[in-house]
Protein backbone atom coordinates (compact mmCIF):
# COMPACT_ATOMS: atom_id res chain seq x y z
CA UNK A 1 0.00 0.00 0.00
CA UNK A 2 1.28 3.45 -0.78
CA UNK A 3 -1.00 5.24 1.14
CA UNK A 4 -2.71 7.66 -1.46
CA UNK A 5 -6.21 8.23 -0.96
CA UNK A 6 -6.97 5.67 -4.08
CA UNK A 7 -5.32 2.87 -1.78
CA UNK A 8 -7.33 4.07 0.95
CA UNK A 9 -10.60 4.41 -0.80
CA UNK A 10 -10.01 0.65 -1.78
CA UNK A 11 -9.50 -1.06 2.09
CA UNK A 12 -11.53 -0.67 4.87
CA UNK A 13 -10.42 0.95 7.80
CA UNK A 14 -13.21 1.97 9.65
CA UNK A 15 -13.84 -0.63 11.75
CA UNK A 16 -13.24 0.02 15.47
CA UNK A 17 -11.65 -2.31 17.80
CA UNK A 18 -14.22 -3.18 20.72
CA UNK A 19 -12.32 -1.19 23.05
CA UNK A 20 -12.28 1.73 20.36
CA UNK A 21 -16.19 1.22 19.75
CA UNK A 22 -16.83 1.19 23.50
CA UNK A 23 -15.05 4.58 23.95
CA UNK A 24 -16.69 6.06 20.96
CA UNK A 25 -20.15 4.94 22.30
CA UNK A 26 -19.29 6.52 25.54
CA UNK A 27 -17.99 9.88 23.67
CA UNK A 28 -21.32 9.46 21.95
CA UNK A 29 -23.41 9.38 24.87
CA UNK A 30 -21.81 12.21 27.00
CA UNK A 31 -22.07 14.25 23.47
CA UNK A 32 -26.24 13.64 24.21
CA UNK A 33 -26.10 14.89 27.87
CA UNK A 34 -24.38 17.95 26.57
CA UNK A 35 -27.18 19.05 24.71
CA UNK A 36 -29.86 17.79 27.31
CA UNK A 37 -27.94 20.21 29.38
CA UNK A 38 -27.28 22.73 26.91
CA UNK A 39 -31.00 22.69 26.53
CA UNK A 40 -32.04 22.31 30.29
CA UNK A 41 -29.99 26.01 30.19
CA UNK A 42 -31.35 27.66 27.32
CA UNK A 43 -35.16 26.71 27.77
CA UNK A 44 -34.84 28.05 31.27
CA UNK A 45 -38.12 27.19 33.74
CA UNK A 46 -40.56 27.30 30.99
CA UNK A 47 -39.08 25.00 28.11
CA UNK A 48 -35.93 23.70 29.57
CA UNK A 49 -37.76 20.15 29.98
CA UNK A 50 -38.44 20.54 26.22
CA UNK A 51 -35.13 21.71 24.79
CA UNK A 52 -33.45 18.99 27.42
CA UNK A 53 -35.41 16.12 24.76
CA UNK A 54 -35.22 18.29 21.61
CA UNK A 55 -31.64 19.04 21.24
CA UNK A 56 -30.23 15.22 22.20
CA UNK A 57 -33.10 14.06 19.51
CA UNK A 58 -31.53 16.36 17.05
CA UNK A 59 -28.58 15.66 17.10
CA UNK A 60 -29.06 11.54 17.40
CA UNK A 61 -31.25 11.88 14.14
CA UNK A 62 -28.52 14.14 12.31
CA UNK A 63 -25.97 11.28 13.32
CA UNK A 64 -28.08 8.38 12.50
CA UNK A 65 -29.29 10.19 8.97
CA UNK A 66 -26.09 10.51 7.26
CA UNK A 67 -23.73 7.67 6.74
CA UNK A 68 -20.95 6.57 4.50
CA UNK A 69 -21.80 3.75 2.34
CA UNK A 70 -19.17 0.71 4.05
CA UNK A 71 -18.45 2.49 7.16
CA UNK A 72 -17.67 -0.14 9.83
CA UNK A 73 -18.04 1.76 12.70
CA UNK A 74 -21.52 3.27 12.24
CA UNK A 75 -23.11 -0.66 11.69
CA UNK A 76 -25.93 -0.39 8.92
CA UNK A 77 -26.28 2.69 6.70
CA UNK A 78 -28.55 5.30 7.22
CA UNK A 79 -30.95 6.98 4.98
CA UNK A 80 -29.11 9.70 3.84
CA UNK A 81 -25.26 8.30 2.21
CA UNK A 82 -22.63 11.11 1.78
CA UNK A 83 -19.41 11.37 1.30
CA UNK A 84 -16.82 10.73 4.14
CA UNK A 85 -15.72 14.25 4.64
CA UNK A 86 -19.35 15.02 5.11
CA UNK A 87 -19.97 12.38 7.50
CA UNK A 88 -16.85 14.10 9.39
CA UNK A 89 -17.91 17.28 9.31
CA UNK A 90 -21.35 16.13 10.64
CA UNK A 91 -19.51 13.77 13.95
CA UNK A 92 -17.33 16.77 14.99
CA UNK A 93 -20.14 19.32 14.95
CA UNK A 94 -22.46 17.34 17.02
CA UNK A 95 -19.50 16.51 19.36
CA UNK A 96 -17.69 19.24 19.51
CA UNK A 97 -20.67 21.34 19.56
CA UNK A 98 -22.21 19.94 22.36
CA UNK A 99 -18.82 20.54 24.45
CA UNK A 100 -18.83 24.10 23.39
CA UNK A 101 -21.80 24.84 23.90
CA UNK A 102 -21.83 23.31 27.71
CA UNK A 103 -18.97 25.30 28.47
CA UNK A 104 -21.69 28.56 26.90
CA UNK A 105 -23.89 28.21 29.37
CA UNK A 106 -21.59 27.73 31.96
CA UNK A 107 -20.60 23.68 32.30
CA UNK A 108 -17.38 24.63 31.77
CA UNK A 109 -15.63 21.28 33.61
CA UNK A 110 -18.29 18.64 31.73
CA UNK A 111 -17.65 20.51 28.14
CA UNK A 112 -14.00 20.43 28.43
CA UNK A 113 -13.98 16.81 29.89
CA UNK A 114 -16.22 16.05 26.82
CA UNK A 115 -13.83 18.04 24.60
CA UNK A 116 -11.06 16.12 25.75
CA UNK A 117 -12.54 13.02 25.08
CA UNK A 118 -13.47 13.86 21.74
CA UNK A 119 -9.87 14.64 20.99
CA UNK A 120 -8.68 11.25 22.45
CA UNK A 121 -10.99 9.46 20.57
CA UNK A 122 -10.12 11.06 17.01
CA UNK A 123 -6.87 10.76 18.35
CA UNK A 124 -7.04 6.85 18.99
CA UNK A 125 -9.22 6.01 15.36
CA UNK A 126 -6.85 7.92 12.66
CA UNK A 127 -6.76 5.07 10.80
CA UNK A 128 -11.17 5.66 10.41
CA UNK A 129 -10.50 9.25 9.83
CA UNK A 130 -8.29 8.63 6.93
CA UNK A 131 -10.71 6.12 5.27
CA UNK A 132 -13.53 8.56 5.77
CA UNK A 133 -11.53 11.05 4.31
CA UNK A 134 -10.91 8.54 1.18
CA UNK A 135 -14.50 8.10 0.94
CA UNK A 136 -15.01 10.80 -1.73
CA UNK A 137 -18.54 9.15 -3.32
CA UNK A 138 -21.52 7.58 -2.39
CA UNK A 139 -21.48 4.85 -4.72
Amino acid sequence: MTGSADDLADTNDSALTPAQGAFRFLVELAALACWAVVGWEVGGDGFGWVLAIAFPVVAASTWATFRVPGDLSAGQGGPIPVPGIVRLIIELDVLVLSAVFAIVVGQVVLGAVVLVAIVVHYLLTMQRVRWLLAQRSVT
